[in-house]
């Protein structure tokens, strides 16, 4: 059941959230950890990669393509290219992200899959993966039977809701275990630094809250009477 508000009003805020969201945590990276490289001596520039990717990729990007089907005046057709395709560089920025933590890991000499977050990342990743391909399959190309569509949609609609709870909230894990980290290491607790990380936890939240009442409200009128994809 839609909730009685149309979704591309609540778009809006969802399109500020992320551009929020991607500032603060470029901000974060360059301005306060020294900058991003995919490889250098400084080991910490590879590592910092990896928390601007998965937030921009699955956080920000996934959002979005939940979105479209809800806030895109467009047709059908075209909404469910642009949700394959947005899904499609979400997918592989977080496995660019991820690889870009086991590199600095690696070459650090640190234990790679020690946390609740890297466990959470490795499941998360390989089912976003998986939920590509079947939707991909399924409903795009070569496509299924009618009855196939129909009888996947809602539970494609639900995994994904599910699978995108989830990475929004193993982000902000992920956020919480970094600044620990250099809290530990002698960051300043109250420091500007700390507040930024903590505050940018909390937009990617809101973000994916505001994600999730999209997708829950009035689409377009011609989709008032059938599923949305997710």
């Amino acid at each position: 059941m839609a909730l009685q508000m149309k979704a591309v009003h609540l778009s809006y805020v969802v399109h500020v959230l992320g551009v929020a969201g991607a500032v603060m945590v470029l901000v974060w990276n360059i301005s306060f950890r020294g900058g991003l490289a995919w490889s250098s001596d400084n080991k910490n520039l590879i590592f910092n990669v990896h928390p601007v990717l998965m937030l921009i990729g699955l956080v920000i990007m996934g959002g979005e393509a939940i979105i479209s089907y809800k806030a895109l005046p467009f047709k059908k057709a075209e909404k469910k290219l642009i949700h394959l395709i947005l899904h499609a560089i979400a997918l592989v920025l977080g496995i660019i992200g991820i690889y870009m933590a086991f590199k600095n890991h690696n070459e650090s000499g640190i234990a790679n899959l020690y946390s609740l977050h890297s466990w959470l990342g490795i499941g998360l990743i390989s089912l976003y993966g998986i939920q590509w391909i079947y939707g991909f399959l399924v409903f795009f190309y070569p496509g299924g039977t009618a009855d196939l569509r129909r009888e996947s949609l809602p539970w494609h609609v639900l995994f994904g809701m599910f699978l995108y709870i989830l990475v929004v909230a193993n982000s902000a894990l992920g956020f919480l275990e970094k600044l620990t980290f250099l809290e530990n290491s002698g960051l300043d607790k109250y420091g500007s630094e700390a507040f930024l990380v903590n505050f940018t936890a909390i937009v990617a939240i809101l973000y994916g809250t505001f994600v999730l009442l999209t997708a829950l409200s009035r689409g377009p009128e011609e989709d008032n009477h059938s599923y949305s994809a997710i």
